[in-house]
């Protein structure tokens, strides 16, 4: 009986085409990719829970007698900074501002810092504790320019070693990067604290159901994130 001969299959070789060249990969499978959405809701949910807290932190300064609130804040946070300065019984209450961007025409005060020290006064603080601090039009980085503004005051401020804290009081999630780029302006001889005002128009706790709170998020964490790459 005669052998057939072999057949031997040849072995299986990429095809060539002119752009793309066909390659066997391994992909995963439906388990897998389920696997991967449910770990990565499961930690959008988790860290989405602390993450506002996070960016609006609150952490004064004990025995703080100096304190400063961003001008472009809204009402409710001057009140509140009332009520924390008279607890801390102030020294000085800086407001800070670059020039009012509408109306200006039509009000006697043209930045900021001055609406917010007028709006102090009228709230009912001695105008001799409120010191506003304006400072010059920016395109970027008008956090870092009204720091640079309060920095050239305290400067020719007589203040002892020991005095030198500060609790600045800011808006809802604005207020970590707010402290961190006032504390890199004031330098180490100063001790920057924060106080974080709720904003009014979101729900905090369900932040992320809403689209302001979840845009006051998404905007500072990217702002963080440029900081943190040496960006504007």
């Amino acid at each position: 009986m005669i052998a057939e001969p072999s057949v031997t299959t040849p072995a299986t070789v990429p095809s060539r085409g002119f752009w793309f060249r066909r390659r066997a990969i391994p992909w995963p499978t439906w388990r897998l990719w389920l696997c991967l959405v449910l770990t990565i809701i499961g930690l959008v949910l988790l860290t989405g829970r602390y993450l506002h807290g996070w960016l609006a932190v609150t952490d004064p300064v004990p025995d703080a007698r100096y304190f400063v609130v961003e001008g472009w804040v809204p009402d409710h946070v001057l009140r509140a900074t009332i009520s924390r300065a008279d607890d801390a019984q102030a020294q000085r209450v800086f407001t800070t501002g670059i020039p009012v961007e509408q109306g200006s025409y039509l009000i006697t005060w043209k930045t900021y810092a001055e609406v917010s020290a007028q709006s102090l006064a009228r709230l009912g603080m001695d105008p001799q504790l409120i010191c506003p601090v304006p400072c010059g039009e920016v395109k970027t980085e008008r956090t870092r320019a009204m720091a640079t503004a309060l920095k050239a005051i305290l400067d020719q401020e007589p203040v002892p070693t020991t005095g030198r804290k500060i609790n600045l009081v800011s808006l809802g999630t604005h207020a970590r990067r707010s402290r961190a780029i006032f504390q890199e302006v004031l330098g180490r001889e100063w001790q920057v604290g924060i106080h974080s005002i709720p904003a009014v128009t979101y729900d905090a706790a369900n932040w992320y159901r809403q689209s302001e709170g979840a845009r006051s998020v998404i905007t500072e964490l990217c702002a963080l994130a440029l900081m943190a790459a040496g960006g504007n």
